[in-house]
Parts: C-alpha cells; sequence; structure tokens
C-alpha cells in the first residue's frame, strides 16, 4: 500500500544506504560522540606537526615515491647525510641494553633480596619484550619526529587486555579469527564469499591443532607506538607535563576482518555489524585525513578481495580511570564497554615519551632532522653545481669562418689513425683553428667545509666520529674534539637513560601485581635442598644418629604472595646505571684498567696481610670499593677480594676466682687402658685444689 502523502517521513540516514545491512541508522551514543569530537579536535590540532613528521621521514628515507625505481630520480639526495648521522649517534647512545639495579625504599627493613629478584625479574621480562629493538626505534623516532612513543601492558586475556599490537604469541588471535570466521559463514548477506570462508576456516582449525602455540600467553609486551599516531591532550603545553593531561588516544588501524574479531560487540543480533558503517583507507594509506577517505568505500566483502583497514581509537582518560575505545565512523556504540584495567603502576598512563630535545613551554621541539635538513640541501646543492661544472669541462677547438667544411678532409692510415687534413690556402694552421679555453674551477665556491662545521656543531658529531678525517690534529685538538662530543652526546643519552629508568619501574610495578611466586621461580631458580647426613647400613643409607637435622635452603628470591597497590608502589625504587647503554670504548676501558690494576692489586695484598694476622680489613676493602668507583663504576671489585675469614670462636670467660662456671669436659677414653694407667705423654697431672 503506498504510504500517504501527508505522513510523516521516517528518520532514515541517508549517508548509512549505501552500506549494507543498514535499513535504518541506530541513534548515536552521546558518550561515544564526546570522545569522537576529542578525537577530531585533537587531531586538528596536531595536524601541523603530523605533516611535518611525515615530511621529515620522506627526507630520512630518501626516496621518491613517483620516480621510477630505476631512474636516478629515485634517490633524491646525492648524499643522504641525515640517514648517516641518525645511525652514528643511535650508535653511540643505545648499543645494548641497560643495566638495572632495585634499591628498597625503606633502608631499615632488610629487603635486599627482594631488590634483587624485582630487578633481575625486571630486566628478564623487558629483555623477552624486546626492549632494545624497540627503545632503538624510539631513539630513532626521536631523532626524526621530535618524540618517540613506547607503551608498556601486561598480556593475560585478548578479550580484557587493552589493545596490544606486538602481542606475544599465543592461540587467543587464531580463536578470536576462527569465531569471526564462524559468524560470517552464518550471515546470509556474504554467501557469495562462502566457500573462501569455508576454506579459511578449515585451515584455521587445522592451525589451531597443530598446537605450535601456548594456549594463553602471559607476559610483559613493549609496543611501538608511532608519533603521529599518540593525540596527547592539546591543554598539556609542555611535554615533559604529557603524564599530567586529560587523556591520551591512541589511533591503532587494522584490518576491518580483525576489527571483526577483536571487537564482537559491534556484531548486531540480525547478522550485521556495525563496522560495516566504518570509515575504510586504503590498504598501505598513510591513514591520514589527506587520504580524505569515504564511507564505505570497500562496503560488501563480496565486493573485492581486498581487506580495507579501519581506524582504531584507544582513549586512556585520566578523569575516571577508564579506557574507552571506538571505531571511526560509528557513533552509536564502542567497539568495547569502557572499563578500567588492572594491572596499572602507580603513573596512569603505559605510554612514555622520549623528546630529543625540548623548549620550555612548548610541546614540540625542533628534530635532528630539522636542524639539519637544511645543511644537507646546502651540501648537495654546492656538490650538484660542482659535478655540473665539472661534467661540462670538455675539450674543444675554435676554428676561423674562413675554413669551410669542404675544406676538412679526414683520412685513415693504417699505422698512424685518424688524419684530419685541412686545407688552409697556404695559410698557418694556427690561424686558422686553436684550442678554446676550458671552463676553470673556483675551489673556493664549492669548498663544503663551512657546511661541516656547522654540522659538527649541530649534531656533535665531529669528522672521526663519521669516520672522515679532513685535517690531521692535533692529541690535544683530538682530545678536546673527544669531550665536546660526550658532552653534546651525553645530554641525549641522559635523557635516554631518565626515560628507560621510568620504563623500569613501571615495569617493576606491573610485574610486582601480575606474577606469582611460581612464575618468578623459572626466572630466579628453585632453592637447592641441603643434604641430610646418612650413613650406610646393610637397610640402606639411614640418618647418622645424633646429626642435627638439615637446615632449611637459602632462599633464591622473595616475592609477595599477594600484591596490591597500597603495598607494591612505594616499596623499590628502580635505577639505570650511567653510561651502561653506550657502545663500550675498549680504548678507554684498557686505559683505566692499567691504571687501576696496580692499585687494586696492591690493596688486595694488604687486605690479605691484614686478614692473615687476625685483624679487621673493612675499612680497607671499602676504600679499595670506593677507589674503583672512582675509575669505572662497571668494575666489580669485589670479584678479586679474598674472602673474610671466618670469626674465632670466643673462649669462655672465667668466673671470678679462676674456676670455671661448670664441670670439666669429661676425658676421651683410650681404648685398652686400665684404670690409673697414665696418660701418653707422661704421668698423671696433679689437679689443682681449686678444681677439684
Amino acid at each position: 500500500m503506498p504510504q500517504s502523502v501527508d505522513a510523516q517521513a521516517p528518520s532514515v540516514n541517508t549517508a548509512a544506504m549505501s552500506a549494507p545491512n543498514s535499513a535504518t541508522e541506530p541513534q548515536a551514543d552521546p558518550l561515544v560522540k564526546t570522545w569522537q569530537a576529542r578525537a577530531k579536535a585533537s587531531e586538528k590540532h596536531w595536524s601541523r606537526f603530523h605533516k611535518r613528521v611525515a615530511h621529515n621521514r620522506a627526507v630520512v628515507q630518501g626516496i621518491s615515491k613517483e620516480a621510477e625505481p630505476t631512474s636516478a630520480a629515485y634517490n633524491k639526495h646525492r648524499a643522504n647525510l641525515i640517514a648517516s648521522t641518525v645511525s652514528v649517534i643511535l650508535s653511540k647512545v643505545y648499543a645494548k641494553n641497560p643495566e638495572m639495579s632495585g634499591e628498597p625504599t625503606n633502608k631499615a627493613r632488610p629487603l635486599r633480596l627482594f631488590a634483587d629478584t624485582v630487578s633481575t625479574v625486571t630486566q628478564t621480562m623487558l629483555e623477552d619484550a624486546k626492549l632494545k629493538q624497540k627503545a632503538k626505534r624510539a631513539v630513532k623516532a626521536a631523532m626524526t619526529c621530535s618524540f618517540g612513543v613506547v607503551k608498556v601492558q601486561w598480556q593475560r586475556d585478548i578479550r580484557e587486555d587493552p589493545l596490544i599490537k606486538q602481542r606475544i604469541e599465543d592461540t587467543q588471535d587464531n580463536l578470536q579469527r576462527i569465531q569471526a570466521l564462524i559468524s560470517e559463514l552464518e550471515d546470509p548477506q556474504r554467501l557469495a564469499d562462502e566457500e573462501s570462508k569455508k576454506r579459511e576456516l578449515e585451515q584455521a582449525l587445522a592451525g589451531l591443532e597443530a598446537q605450535r602455540e601456548v594456549v594463553a600467553a602471559e607476559g610483559l609486551t613493549l609496543d611501538m607506538v608511532r608519533t603521529e599516531r599518540l593525540l596527547p591532550d592539546p591543554a598539556v603545553e609542555d611535554i615533559w607535563d604529557y603524564a599530567s593531561g586529560d587523556y591520551l588516544i591512541e589511533k591503532i588501524p587494522m584490518r576491518r576482518s580483525k576489527a571483526r574479531s577483536m571487537f564482537p560487540d559491534l556484531a548486531g543480533e540480525d547478522g550485521s555489524n556495525l563496522l560495516d558503517r566504518a570509515t575504510t583507507y586504503k590498504v598501505g594509506g598513510d591513514m591520514s585525513d589527506d587520504d580524505k577517505p569515504g564511507r564505505g568505500v570497500y562496503a560488501g566483502m563480496g565486493q573485492g578481495t581486498d581487506d580495507p583497514m579501519v581506524m582504531v581509537y584507544e582513549a586512556w582518560s585520566k578523569l575516571d580511570n577508564t579506557i574507552y575505545t571506538f571505531v571511526n565512523g560509528i557513533e552509536t556504540r564502542f567497539a568495547r564497554k569502557p572499563y578500567q584495567p588492572e594491572r596499572v603502576g602507580e603513573r596512569w598512563y603505559p605510554y612514555f615519551l622520549l623528546p630529543f630535545q625540548s623548549v620550555d613551554g612548548e610541546f614540540v621541539a625542533q628534530s635532528l632532522v630539522d636542524v639539519l635538513e637544511k645543511l644537507q640541501d646546502e651540501h648537495n646543492e654546492t656538490r650538484d653545481k660542482f659535478a655540473e661544472v665539472r661534467k661540462n669541462i670538455r675539450p674543444h677547438f675554435i676554428a676561423s669562418a674562413d675554413v669551410k667544411d669542404k675544406d676538412i678532409k679526414v683520412r685513415v692510415h693504417p699505422e698512424l689513425g685518424e688524419i684530419i687534413v685541412v686545407d688552409t690556402g697556404g695559410a698557418r694552421l694556427e690561424d686558422n683553428i686553436k684550442q678554446g679555453t676550458q671552463l676553470t674551477i673556483d675551489p673556493a665556491v664549492y669548498d663544503t667545509s663551512p657546511i661541516r662545521n656547522d654540522w659538527e656543531m649541530v649534531s656533535g658529531l665531529q669528522d672521526a666520529a663519521r669516520s672522515v678525517v679532513v685535517q690531521p690534529k692535533t692529541a690535544t685538538e683530538a682530545a678536546i674534539s673527544d669531550q665536546s662530543l660526550a658532552a653534546r652526546v651525553a645530554e641525549f643519552r641522559d635523557q635516554i637513560e631518565d626515560w628507560l629508568t621510568e620504563i623500569a619501574q613501571y615495569a617493576s610495578e606491573v610485574c610486582l601485581l601480575s606474577m606469582t611466586p611460581a612464575m618468578v621461580e623459572t626466572i630466579m631458580g628453585a632453592p637447592e635442598p641441603v643434604e641430610q647426613p646418612m650413613m650406610d647400613t646393610p637397610m640402606g643409607p639411614v640418618p647418622v644418629p645424633g646429626a642435627e637435622p638439615a637446615p632449611q635452603p637459602a632462599p633464591t628470591y622473595e616475592w609477595p604472595d599477594q600484591a596490591t597497590p597500597e603495598t607494591v608502589f612505594n616499596l623499590i625504587n628502580m635505577k639505570i646505571r650511567a653510561g651502561s647503554t653506550a657502545a663500550p670504548n675498549k680504548l678507554q676501558a684498557q686505559e683505566t684498567w692499567t691504571r687501576a690494576l696496580p692499585l687494586i692489586r696492591e690493596m688486595v695484598m694488604v687486605i690479605r696481610q691484614i686478614d692473615s694476622s687476625g685483624g679487621d680489613s673493612t675499612a680497607e676493602r671499602e676504600l679499595v670499593r670506593e677507589t674503583a668507583a672512582r675509575f669505572d663504576e662497571t668494575i666489580d671489585v669485589d670479584r678479586f677480594l679474598p674472602a673474610k675469614p671466618a670469626p674465632m670462636p670466643a673462649a669462655p670467660a672465667l668466673p671470678m676466682g679462676g674456676a670455671p662456671a661448670g664441670p670439666l669436659p669429661a676425658l676421651p677414653e683410650i681404648p685398652g687402658a686400665a684404670p690409673g694407667m697414665p696418660m701418653p705423654g707422661g704421668p698423671d697431672l696433679a689437679i689443682p685444689a681449686t678444681l677439684q
């Protein structure tokens, strides 16, 4: 029956009509719209900075995306000095994992074993999470984009954990994909791909049955977050105050098929899925607003084999300690119900920002690429012009206009080769043809020394650090250059160590809240049991009669059975040993050891003499430790010190009058001795009257 003209038109969102399974648009959730608006406002606020980040990456990459790979224009720079400088500085400031140590906050309590346990467990868990790889990427991002970001989390349940990109391999993601494939097979709108989905489901089940992975892995994870995909609170003015902002939003692109399995709450009871209304992006794009993606561009999985990308936002709100997860283009429902994470450290945010340098009162400062780009352009322009001039320098001749082409003949002699014959009409050849003057090159015009000097001042790398020696330096000049290099690079290294200290502190707190004593024992090892003294008998080994029972084995670790934030956060402070991330300087280490060895050897001899004479060598031992620390903190001098002698048992004190406090111990019986027989070595000694 046709609808009356006077009837009220139904409320239909025309934008949703292009998407399948969407006859009507569900009502928008005000809270979802609020967070969508915050995300859009943050993207607009940081858009200029994000464009600069993309530009800096292109500068370091040095590859033209428009040029043919086989053409000379494919490499945009004659010399990519910035990329080489980034690599050299990276090797100077982060060459190995840091050395961590834990210090108890309460010095009066005996927590030394607990502190050693926490530091060892934290170091092991971070190394298992590939700390070196993620930290080096963050350092490189800081030099390229102004700051790098690392996200630290604890993985346990994929349905409850915050979004983790670099998950520990287990079967939880496989199970989610299988569930998503089953849902798609049950959807009548997707019958076109039924056969391919069945084959995918069969392969997924076969991989699950192979049991190549653990069922549910648990442990610490580190995610490298791209700089432009973290949206800090625009109200934060200084980068060092980022942890005090109201929220941090992370943009996580993922394929729509993966989002279907990750977020089952977006599926409807009628087989529809709200992800069909999500804004989609082309696979391989930069996922930026400049792409101007259209709604439903890839709507309908049966229209092509490509699986489009969707943008997932994970907002960590410090206002209510809640995590909000939503998808770009879906305003009717959260991808997950808002939840409070169970395992976080004392600080709320799991994101750790590492700036290359900071400007007071500003969130964004110049990166290494920003300060070197103009110098690289000037250097390459100078070298390009020099190459162009050198290319145009060719030997040539100048001929008189009186010489006609017909007057020039070429003869070939079998022995002499090609001979040019010019008919000058009787005039001298020099009067008609002479060699032209070549272009001259002024070396001062194409000298790059001033550019190189500016490069050293800005980057902190001298010629020797780049394996290029233009002008030999004296020993004094080289020492001064090394000190200046160390001072400029050491500032960034110190910043990295502070950043790693925050990560280690947060990771130790998360481990204390998440790990059980059984998990800690797999890292620290079980205590070695002390064997009971046994004796052999015809009935087999039996305990020695009268022997004391075996003591309890010394514990190898100390870990709380039940940890709560109130009891964990104030137990320990993690520290990073200064300079432990830098590449080892073997020449300097050899020189330091050569100077320290005679002093340590002499002090060890003194300690041995004091110990052998029964004296107290505590002061000398502390002196050796302090001396070694002044030379190099990495020297473990306790390995070279002799063990302290066991204290001698004190003789029992005699009471007033000289008599012992108790009965004398009985003399041992001598086998074969008769009563009254003298003791070996002489007659019986008379017992003083005072002892009778």
